[in-house]
């Protein structure tokens, strides 16, 4: 695992401006440029060591293409969005470290406002990759292309269509049974209630970890609706959420809360540790995505580690291989599995704090 000294002196910045960085220090004065830099350090060397202990399991040999192949990628949110949650930031990751490998040209990147002038500035690419959620409208308009699309983060339920997702639900179930199996039956929720990355103004989707969250309640009876806290997905929207749930009433609160992002749970465990509240004696926490900050907070973090690098890797093979042989009328669906890390923000309840 590297150590915030290894990402200090690869991002040659300091380990206290590391350290603050990546617990998302408010009142750390540094440029966006720096944030960027020490994020996407932080994100190689997590990444890089993975693949070293893994010894390249999955991975074969590859010719380089023949003759340069050009990909373009479309993604929906902006620059500020992607350090505020670089869950995002470890899917591009992936995508252009596997470009660097398989020989193709990641030449040219779209935000979702130029997506009325992507036809012609797709011209001379070879395929699409489609980062975030989009609206039925815009999935329409890069499929009437005539390059191929793979989406990543965004099931397309269009026959022909490929693309390559987590499965959130079975991952936030996952999460529940692990804090079910160590004895809390009284658990909250922090974190986003309805799909918030969808910009399809056409339908209102429940957020799959939500839903599942709410499924679970209903069937095990795991707390009241005061319990659950619907926020943003920010550290700061986690802070708010949860010093408003403690000063409704510590002897109330849960024994223990599924965090929907790591991004909240930092700002839920800010908020736990600002209200003397001792995390996980008192309350344990699990968050959800196992970003580069996770390892570094104290206590280090509970995730589900969603592997979205790989998500990336798997994307862009998906579409050379399009690119290479041709489309398929079926299309292909890829879902990545996910792995629980506990880590030192949840433990077995113990009596004593109930």
């Amino acid at each position: 695992m590297p150590t915030l000294k290894d990402i200090a002196q690869e991002a040659e910045v300091s380990i206290s401006t590391v350290s603050r960085v990546l617990n998302y220090d408010e009142t750390l004065s540094v440029s966006e440029e720096t944030r960027r830099k020490i994020f996407e350090v932080a994100e190689r060397m997590k990444y890089t060591t993975a693949k070293r202990k893994n010894g390249g399991i999955g991975r074969q040999p590859r010719k380089k293409a023949e003759g340069p192949i050009r990909l373009g990628m479309v993604h929906w949110f902006s620059a500020y969005e992607e350090l505020e949650d670089p869950y995002y930031l470890s899917i591009r990751f992936g995508v252009e470290k596997e470009c660097r490998q398989s020989g193709a040209q990641l030449e040219r990147i779209f935000r979702r406002e130029d997506l009325t002038a992507l036809k012609a500035s797709s011209e001379g690419l070879h395929g699409l990759i489609v980062l975030g959620h989009f609206s039925s409208e815009e999935v329409e308009r890069m499929l009437e292309l005539p390059i191929p699309c793979v989406f990543l983060d965004h099931p397309v339920e269009r026959t022909g269509a490929d693309y390559v997702v987590i499965d959130l639900a079975h991952a936030a179930a996952d999460a529940l049974d692990y804090l079910m199996g160590a004895g809390h039956r009284h658990i909250g929720y922090v974190g986003m209630g309805k799909d918030e990355q969808s910009h399809d103004s056409e339908r209102v989707e429940l957020d799959a970890r939500y839903e599942t969250f709410l499924r679970y309640q209903e069937q095990h009876r795991l707390c009241t609706s005061d319990d659950i806290h619907v926020c943003g997905g920010t550290a700061a929207d986690g802070f708010r959420a949860m010093e408003a749930a403690i000063l409704a009433g510590t002897e109330s609160l849960p024994t223990a809360f599924f965090v929907a992002s790591d991004s909240v749970a930092i700002g839920v465990l800010k908020a736990l540790e600002q209200h003397h509240l001792a995390v996980p004696e008192r309350i344990s926490i699990v968050g959800f995505n196992d970003i580069p900050t996770a390892e570094y907070l104290t206590p280090s973090l509970s995730t589900v580690k969603t592997h979205t690098e790989l998500m990336g890797e798997t994307g862009v093979q998906l579409l050379l291989h399009t690119v290479r042989n041709g489309a398929n009328e079926v299309g292909r669906k890829v879902i990545i599995p996910t792995e629980l890390m506990i880590r030192n923000s949840s433990a077995p309840l113990h009596t004593d704090t109930q």
